[in-house]
């Protein structure tokens, strides 16, 4: 999801230069659109698609999870407004390096949890030990394994791979109201600030969560691991929360919306809204009217129906947001043969195998099929950058000039006609591919492709089918003792967690990376490039390395790159306070420091 300087000079990230640009009220032909009537006063209520996944911290990986938990939450420190290098306390009053691999904080006194625990130490030592324990599969917290344990997972071919002394000794209590994180190797300061900043940091009430049967913070003998990669929805956390955030989790109605109430003895000051209410409503009709009636704040608009708010009178419109994100369409290389998705799970024409995507011609012509003209036309309006790697732009290595794959249907026959020894192309091939429902460029995006092998030869055959956004992840984010998920092909963006190059080089294309691992893409060679690249300073060398590993993607590709979009949001007038960084998860932005208003 989410964000870079050393004064050891690791890791250097000009400040991004956000451009915002606000439509002023137009008045139309027709004398002005209808006015939209101030409702709610006091509440913010949002209608979007994307039901929250988790309000574990430790769970959620995903914008919608992290938004809510954003809401609820505390973390050590926050992002200075726009800025991705500037920082402003949090739960810790000041933090300093102790050495190149270690760095405390101290820890605020005087702070309540919702449920009345007072904010101590030992609750942020449990919060990152707890993050280590349960370390589930595909989560967030590779980013705490990685510099506190020196892996990026605890497991490895379903064993535990570290003990409880290791996590213990990661993160420590010193001089009663610091906690000391040690690092395995010598670690950017400014790097493990990014981290700490985003919902995965939150602070959790280790009472609280050992009374209600959580981890008891026991890292002496074997019961931990019990609490390895657990279920999602055997924690208590899973659909329950107790932050020291501005808003308190009033009711999550599964399928329909979740309702935050004000938390009035914030820290921080008062809440601006005494109600938080985001509605999940695939239709954009729907959402659409509901805006215009004054029932919703601010809402998702897909891009293809932009030009229906561009001319309302009474809505905030900003546009040109450099968005550091992207968009792919990844190959499974060892689909689950239980798949229900694979037809018949042969290459007879009635299906695809198991591993029908390690086949590089497979994936070189389904490359070479795909409309990048005319996704970006329509799905995007114009309004983003086609990539050739998961480099985007505005984050060291990326380069428009590297190579990147447009549509050539002689080429891509040409290299499907080579796949499977031969055969695929009198043999044919059959599987659905999936979008998050209510999601209109990631249907356009499958529409393209299914359209595009059709016209190749219409014995390749695409279906599309629409799933709930929790469905999906879980189904991405899962393996079996020998095979990864069921999904053959599937779509996902990524939003920086710290904005810099390898955190979309990692997930995308080392073989532990988030992605790449439940794909079975990867190889050693890459590997090695990318870890030689990781903490070089940037500059002309880490340009020239990351250029080599963009190639790499290129000549064997991971998944299908789509786009990087510039960002747009749509609110009622009402709405003031809006500011943009790129890591914050969500369309409303920052909401504790937005404000309604009539006037």
């Amino acid at each position: 999801m989410s964000k870079m300087f050393s004064k050891m000079g690791w890791i250097i990230v000009a400040v991004l230069c956000l451009s915002l640009v606000v439509f002023p009220a137009c008045t139309g032909d027709g004398g002005g659109s209808e006015p939209i009537p101030y409702l709610h006063d006091g509440q913010f209520i949002q209608q979007t698609i994307g039901e929250v996944d988790s309000l574990d911290p430790a769970w959620g990986y995903d914008t919608a999870s992290g938004e809510q938990t954003d809401y609820i939450y505390d973390t050590l420190l926050s992002y200075d407004q726009e800025s991705t290098t500037d920082f402003i306390t949090g739960l810790a009053t000041n933090w300093t390096e102790v050495s190149t691999t270690a760095m405390k904080f101290h820890i605020a006194s005087g702070i309540t949890f919702h449920e009345g625990g007072n904010l101590t130490a030992e609750d942020v030592e449990y919060t990152f030990e707890r993050a280590l324990v349960q370390d589930r599969a595909g989560g967030p917290t590779w980013m705490f394994n990685y510099p506190l344990l020196g892996k990026f997972r605890t497991r490895s071919a379903g064993n535990i791979t570290v003990t409880g002394a290791e996590i213990d000794a990661a993160v420590e209590i010193v001089d009663t109201d610091w906690v000391q994180f040690n690092f395995a190797f010598e670690f950017p300061a400014i790097q493990w600030k990014q981290i700490l900043v985003q919902s995965w940091g939150s602070i959790l009430d280790k009472e609280w969560c050992v009374a209600n049967g959580e981890w008891d913070g026991d890292l002496s003998g074997e019961g931990w691991k019990a609490y390895n990669n657990p279920d999602k929805q055997d924690s208590y956390l899973y659909n329950h929360a107790n932050g020291t955030g501005p808003w308190k989790l009033d009711l999550w109605e599964a399928g329909e919306y979740i309702r935050l109430i004000a938390n009035d003895d914030y820290w921080r000051g008062a809440p601006p809204f005494d109600t938080v209410i985001t509605q999940w409503v695939d239709e954009w009709s729907s959402r659409k009217l509901t805006l215009l009636n004054g029932d919703a704040d601010h809402v998702y608009v897909p891009r293809a129906y932009i030009g229906e708010l561009l001319d309302i009178d009474d809505l905030l419109k900003i546009s040109a947001l450099p968005e550091l994100s992207n968009d792919c369409l990844f190959f499974n290389m060892n689909i689950d043969p239980e798949s229900d998705l694979i037809g018949s799970g042969m290459l007879d024409g009635e299906g695809i195998p198991s591993d029908f995507f390690t086949d590089i011609h497979v994936r070189k012509g389904f490359s070479l099929a795909f409309d990048y003209d005319t996704y970006l036309a329509d799905a995007l309006l114009g309004e983003g950058t086609m990539l050739g790697s998961p480099l985007v732009n505005g984050l060291a290595g990326y380069d428009p000039d590297l190579p990147k794959y447009e549509q050539d249907l002689v080429e891509a026959a040409a290299e499907l006609d080579l796949a499977w020894g031969g055969n695929l192309t009198s043999l044919g091939f059959k599987f659905t591919m999936v979008y998050n429902s209510g999601n209109i460029p990631r249907k356009t995006a499958c529409e393209i492709l299914a359209e595009a092998l059709y016209s190749i030869n219409p014995l390749y055959q695409v279906s599309i089918l629409p799933m709930a956004w929790p469905t999906i992840l879980d189904n991405i984010f899962t393996e079996t003792e020998t095979s990864k998920g069921p999904l053959p092909l599937f779509q996902i963006g990524w939003i920086a967690d710290y904005p810099d190059a390898d955190n979309f080089i990692t997930p995308f294309m080392f073989s532990e990376g988030d992605f790449a691992y439940f794909q079975d893409y990867g190889s050693p060679t890459v590997d090695a490039m990318i870890e030689a690249a990781r903490f070089m300073a940037n500059g002309p060398a880490r340009d020239a390395a990351y250029a080599d590993i963009h190639n790499a993607y290129h000549d064997d590709p991971g998944g299908i790159m789509l786009a990087q979009p510039l960002g747009r949001r749509f609110f009622t007038k009402y709405i003031s306070g809006f500011y943009f960084n790129p890591t914050i998860p969500g369309t409303p932005g920052p909401l504790y420091e937005m404000s309604k208003s009539e006037s």
